[in-house]
């Protein structure tokens, strides 16, 4: 069984406040550049304790809890492209 270094957590059923970006990253299965991201656009939210970025938990749980509602997309829209899915 692979170990998300909170063994401890997992087996008395608590939840941890902060994580690090690595147990983080075991958690969700999101890759290290997709946490960055997400911490750079504050939509996880962090705790610095002296150089260790933290990740609180209910940032990382909150981000990955199923919405009733997509997101928006963010940038430019993509064109109508016909049936056949080639450009003109």
């Amino acid at each position: 069984m692979l170990s998300t270094g909170l063994s401890d957590y997992e087996t008395h059923g608590t939840k941890p406040l902060p994580v690090t970006v690595a147990t983080a990253r075991k958690l969700s299965g999101l890759g290290n550049t997709t946490i960055w991201a997400q911490i750079k656009d504050q939509t996880l939210e962090t705790v610095h304790v002296g150089r260790r970025t933290l990740i609180t938990y209910r940032s990382l749980e909150a981000l990955l809890a199923p919405r009733s509602q997509p997101r928006p997309r963010r940038g430019r829209p993509r064109k109508n492209l016909p049936s056949g899915g080639e450009a003109p």
